[in-house]
This record gives structure tokens, sequence and C-alpha cells, in this order.
């Protein structure tokens, strides 16, 4: 590997996770450079504006910046009003301001969780990279991206690479596998030895994948362990009361809920209902993942095939092909997806030309709309 290359692909990661999800929206999006015009509030969009935000939080060291959930409001608020000045009367203002709201609760509560993480000496943020990525000696790629953080966990004083990941539902089992951080992993000591953050033979020692669930979050009470209680009941207050403040059981019997409330309050008694049954995932979630040396080395390899592949694909040598799945219909291509696929290519031509545009799918671009 080296920093340097000329006249080869380039390979961003977002591109690889589109290939083997559908060669034929790959093409579309990476090969022809198609984008939707419309835009919508959607998971993608969503996930941007909270990087920019924990971007600026986490400045170098261990200070912090503006807090995220501020920092979120003001690009929402900016990216909602472009798309506005564009849009037609297609657009929902009130979906986007939903998921305004959603990303703001979501970092409100991530620093409340987290406080200011005083174990995350920063190195550097959302910091872009180019690499050439090379097999048995001979250039293949360019590989383009930039990864969410690299820190020293001051806790085992270890540098590893930050993957922030916003999702509605937190799986960590394909964590060992995840080419997104594991390509990040592969070529990550590399470039960090060449930019003198490591020593000469120096490692990362991992990943840590750093969770944030699309939830507003509960405001159901919390015991001492966290676990979401039930509104208490009378009997609940009546027992917790029962001698406070020479308080008897049998007059407590005879108030209301409202009034047991204020006696609670005005005592400072906290009066706890049933644990509820119904307890919801945990919001954040932090897994860290170490990788070996012969992981690296596969992952390069899979890059340099992968590669190999699209290369086919734009040289003719290899057919594209689609990948249908249930979640098609939330494909940006879809409508021209179905035209193609029933022979009706020059209206599928058409309606690409009329509803996208194209750009440079390589350009640095951090405009989500």
């Amino acid at each position: 590997m080296s920093a340097s290359g000329s006249d080869l692909p380039i390979l961003r990661t977002s591109e690889r996770s589109t290939f083997k999800r559908c060669p034929w929206r790959w093409q579309q999006e990476y090969e022809y450079g198609y984008r939707p015009i419309d835009a919508d509030a959607d998971a993608a969009w969503l996930g941007i504006g909270v990087h920019e935000a924990l971007a600026g939080w986490y400045l170098k060291g261990l200070r912090r910046g503006p807090h995220p959930a501020k920092t979120f409001a003001e690009w929402a608020g900016e990216e909602i009003a472009y798309v506005r000045s564009y849009q037609d009367e297609t657009f929902d203002e009130g979906v986007w301001m939903d998921a305004k709201a959603l990303g703001i609760a979501m970092l409100e509560n991530y620093v409340d969780h987290y406080g200011r993480d005083k174990n995350f000496h920063i190195i550097a943020v959302e910091e872009p990279f180019r690499i050439t990525i090379k097999r048995n000696g001979k250039p293949v790629c360019i590989f383009q991206s930039r990864w969410d953080g690299v820190l020293r966990l001051l806790s085992d004083g270890q540098i590893y690479l930050l993957e922030s990941k916003t999702a509605s539902q937190i799986t960590l089992p394909y964590l060992e596998i995840d080419d997104q951080g594991g390509s990040y992993f592969a070529v990550a000591s590399a470039i960090l030895r060449a930019r003198g953050v490591l020593k000469p033979k120096q490692e990362i020692a991992g990943i840590i994948y750093n969770f944030l669930r699309k939830t507003p979050g509960d405001d159901r009470p919390q015991n001492a362990e966290g676990q979401y209680l039930n509104k208490p009941t009378k009997a609940h207050y009546i027992d917790q009361l029962t001698g406070v403040d020479d308080w008897a059981q049998e007059d407590l019997r005879r108030l209301k809920v409202d009034e047991l409330e204020s006696i609670a309050a005005a005592n400072y008694v906290v009066v706890e209902g049933e644990i509820s049954k119904s307890q919801p995932p945990p919001p954040f979630v932090r897994e860290i993942v170490l990788r070996s040396k012969a992981e690296q080395r596969r992952q390069l390899d899979r890059i340099a095939d992968e590669v190999a592949w699209m290369n086919a694909i734009r040289d003719g040598t290899l057919p594209v092909i689609k990948t249908p799945t249930k979640d098609c219909p939330k494909c940006p291509f879809w409508i021209p997806c179905q035209l193609d696929e029933r022979g009706n290519y020059a209206e599928a031509k058409s309606v690409m030309q009329s509803d996208y545009i194209q750009i440079d799918p390589y350009e640095e671009n951090w405009k989500s709309a």
C-alpha cells in the first residue's frame, strides 16, 4: 500500500456496500453518477447529521465542542431550508421536522449517558484519506474514504478507530466481519504510521463501534439498576409512606393517589412502581472489536476482488446483475428499476434524466441534500 496512485479506479466504503447489495444500483449510482433530485429525511440523512454533530463535539484531546444536539439542530435547520427551497408541493415538512426532533433527542440523551467521555483522548475526527491498494505488488485501486475518529483510550493507552453508527436496531455479532470498519482497520495502521501518529512498527488496537439507537428515549422512571418502572399504584404509596411524618396506614388508605403523591413529594420520598415487563433495548452500545493481521490481509484481498468484479462490469466482461429483495421499494432507483425490468428501457432512461442529477460520486461532498 502507498499513499499515491494514478489512472486507477477510486473506491469508497459506501460504494463497496452498494455494489454488494445490488450491482445494478451500483452502476447507476457510481458508474453513471445518478442521484435523485427529490430528497427525503431518511436514515442516511439522519446519520450524516449525527456524524456532523459528533465531529463538532469531539475536539482534539479531552476538549469538547458545542453540545451535539445544538449542532445537529442548526445543521438540520439549514438542510430543511435548502430542501424546502427547491422541492415542490410534494415536500412534507412534518416528516423532516420529526427527523430533526429525533436527532436532537438522541444526541441530548447521548451526552446525558456518556458525559464528556473523559476516557476518550481524541486524535482526529472525520479525517479523509486516500491510499493505493495493491495485490501482489500491483496497484488495483485508490481507496478513498474518511473514518469517524481516531482516539487513544486512556484506560488501556491503546489507539483505536471510532466508528459511530445510527440504527433502528443494534446488532453486534456481524461486527467481527463488518466490511466498513474492517476496511478502515486494514489501512489505518499504515496511514497513521505515515502521519506519525503510530510508531514505525505500531498497530492500532481495534475498532470502537459507537451505536446510537434511533429512539427519542423513554421518559418512564428507572430504578438504581436502570430498569424502567411502571407508574406506582396506591398500594405502593401506602406501603412506602406508612410511618413517614407520623402517617398511619389506615389514614393513608382514605386518601386519593394525587394526595399521596403530594405527601411523598413534601417528604422527599421517591415511590417506585413495579419493574415493567416491557424493557426497551439500550439506546447506546459501545463494542470494541479486535482484528488480527490475517483479517487485515483478508480484507485487502476482498477489496481487490471486488474491484476486479467492478472492472469486469465496466468493460463488459461480466453482465451487470440485480439482487431483488423485499427492501427494493426503499431503493432510490426503485421506479427506473421496475421500468428496466419490464423492458421499458427508453422510459427508464427518460425517468433517470428528468428525476435524477448526475454528479461525481467520488467528490468529497458533505451536503446530504
